[in-house]
């Protein structure tokens, strides 16, 4: 088992690229039980999955509104704490691209408010302010609808693997992103449109949807890295000492990448819809070249998963096997003992029989020859033994 783990390891590993959430007030304000990972994994303001992958946020923490509007020549940005506040952009073929990124999504109000100002419908709103939602895209009679789960490494609480929500509600030349927490990891996106670097500020908003869909991707690939090393450091504790607490690692590992597959895996079959012009108008010709690149990104990262996943069901069957092999061991050594003292068991009982004539007993040496002759036939046993390499 140990030399297929190696082989899995050997013929593929994830490549490396350089590139929490409200789910507990949601229960408490709507009254809905939580989901199955909620009520194994929950702590804190969300859930946690095997103490590596941490759901959180803040609810007292107000909302934050985040507004580029943009064009290839010139941008703005403001920062918002009102709906009402944002400046009004007609909607023309012309008109300069909008991107509104919403920080926290516990706010009813703030939501209810952008949906009635850029015609979200009620059940959408809902979506977004869910964040146990699944990955999932809603096409709509003039705009597009995307759920998924941003998961990264979150360097200030020693590396801890955080995953949030992220919903972004694409329509004309408007853009609004919804984030759980004021953790800004779209910082490059933003900077490249401040500094007019890229094709983002040549590019409709669709391209822009796109880039956003590539850093997600881009945080998935560094988890993966992550989770990967722990999968070797795993590796290693098998072939040094065997330990209970290695297989409760397995099996949280295990959970953890059923976790990402079932969250990342639905994005493969969004990036082909969203490539279907009769699908998606919204989305360019231009912008599809980019979704083929993403795509195979999605698959590399699938397949990292489930690399992972079939090396640690190995690890399981090679800690089985090694915990079976020290019990054939100890089995072993109780029988190498019990077939040495079976003979001289059997001198000795012969000798302590109850009758009045045993010739020996009465022999002045006999004790001593007895002892010898039992001494020289465990030995004679030891030597067959492991003549037979039994011990």
């Amino acid at each position: 088992m140990a030399k297929n783990a190696a082989e899995y390891r050997k013929r593929f590993m994830p490549f490396k690229r350089t590139k929490p959430g409200i789910g507990a007030e949601h229960y408490v304000a709507h009254g809905r039980r939580p989901t199955i990972r909620g009520r194994l994994t929950q702590f804190g303001f969300g859930a946690c999955l095997s103490h590596k992958l941490l759901h959180i946020s803040d609810p007292t923490l107000p909302v934050q509104l985040n507004v580029f509007t943009y064009d290839e020549n010139s941008y703005t940005e403001g920062k918002y704490k009102n709906v009402a506040d944002i400046p009004t952009v007609p909607f023309a073929p012309m008109t300069p691209m909008t991107w509104i990124d919403v920080d926290g999504i516990h706010d009813h109000e703030i939501i209810s408010a952008i949906g009635d100002r850029y015609d979200i419908h009620s059940l959408v709103q809902t979506d977004i302010t869910t964040s146990e939602q699944r990955t999932k895209l809603d096409v709509l009679d003039d705009a597009l609808f995307l759920v998924c789960k941003l998961i990264y490494r979150d360097m200030d609480r020693t590396g801890q693997i955080i995953t949030e929500q992220i919903s972004c509600y694409l329509k004309d030349n408007l853009l609004i992103t919804f984030q759980e927490t004021p953790k800004d990891l779209f910082d490059s996106i933003k900077n490249r449109i401040r500094q007019g670097k890229g094709r983002i500020r040549k590019s409709k908003v669709d391209y822009l949807f796109y880039s956003l869909l590539d850093v997600i991707v881009d945080h998935y690939m560094d988890v993966l890295d992550t989770l990967g090393t722990t999968v070797e450091e795993i590796d290693n504790q098998l072939m040094k000492k065997l330990k209970r607490d290695t297989l409760e690692s397995i099996y949280d590992m295990k959970r953890d990448m059923l976790y990402l597959r079932s969250i990342i895996s639905p994005l493969k079959e969004i990036i082909i819809k969203l490539q279907k012009e009769e699908e998606t108008q919204i989305m360019q010709e231009s912008t599809n070249i980019y979704l083929k690149d993403l795509f195979d990104h999605i698959v590399q990262v699938n397949d990292s998963i489930d690399t992972y996943r079939e090396m640690l069901a190995s690890f399981i069957d090679f800690y089985m096997m090694l915990n079976s092999n020290a019990m054939n061991q100890v089995v072993k050594t109780l029988t190498m003992i019990s077939t040495i003292f079976i003979p001289l068991t059997f001198i000795s009982s012969i000798y302590g029989m109850n009758f009045d004539n045993i010739p020996e007993l009465r022999y002045k040496y006999a004790y001593f020859i007895v002892l010898a002759a039992m001494a020289a036939l465990a030995t004679l046993m030891l030597l067959c033994f492991k003549r037979k390499h039994w011990f």
